[in-house]
């Protein structure tokens, strides 16, 4: 069995060789009836992701979603109301595979940490910087921290497995995501030059992130 892993959210490709048992007698084997073909409307199609209720919305006889507590300006940027809040934050844990102790200090949520650093720089830097192919649509947590099959924070390795990073930005990233202009991605979109030049920068977290074309 061979198995392919093709920043964010996943999909594995197994292929599966097996050989035939022959008869022990002589004779050329009995030709195999061909299987049938699967119309493309009926395959298979990748899980689309669940339509969530209106955190916001107004119900009828009920008073109004609580307002937002404060401007939010990284992961919860696009949040409406506070419930909105809660159910960003929610998706976040699920999609990386954590609670909420990983990137806040409990109970004091406010205050600002390193990841939380991190995952802010993400929302207001990397994701508007990028979109899936195809359209316009922006990719979110789950499009890279789940695309090895599983939830989690750190997909790349804990530490960082350079050998694998490289692997999976050249079959995932490249292949899946294109600039917000719709320009393919290269090593210099965001490391400043191409692998193995003078200007290629290996850490762009928490920098500013303006993918060239």
């Amino acid at each position: 069995m061979v198995v392919f892993v093709n920043w964010s959210g996943l999909g594995l490709v197994m292929v599966l060789l097996g050989g035939e048992l022959l008869a022990a007698c002589g004779g050329a084997p009995e030709p195999r009836a061909r299987a049938p073909q699967v119309a493309a409307s009926e395959a298979p199609s990748a899980p689309k992701r669940a339509v969530l209720p209106d955190d916001c919305r107004q119900e009828p006889g009920k008073p109004p979603a609580e307002a937002l507590e404060r401007v939010y300006t990284g992961v919860a940027a696009k949040a409406r109301c506070q419930r909105e809040v809660y159910t960003i934050m929610g998706g976040v844990t699920h999609f990386l595979g954590v609670q909420c102790k990983f990137c806040h200090l409990v109970p004091d949520y406010r205050a600002m940490t390193h990841r939380k650093q991190i995952a802010n720089w993400m929302a207001a830097e990397l994701i508007p910087a990028l979109r899936k192919k195809g359209g316009a649509q922006a990719p979110w947590c789950n499009d890279c921290h789940q695309s090895t099959g599983k939830s989690s924070a750190k997909f790349l390795g804990d530490p960082r497995n350079t050998s694998f990073a490289s692997e999976w930005m050249t079959t995932h990233l490249v292949e899946d995501f294109e600039t917000k202009s719709g320009s393919p991605l290269h090593c210099k979109s965001c490391h400043r030059g191409n692998f193995g030049t003078p200007q290629f920068q290996h850490k762009v977290i928490l920098s500013e992130l303006s993918p060239s074309d």
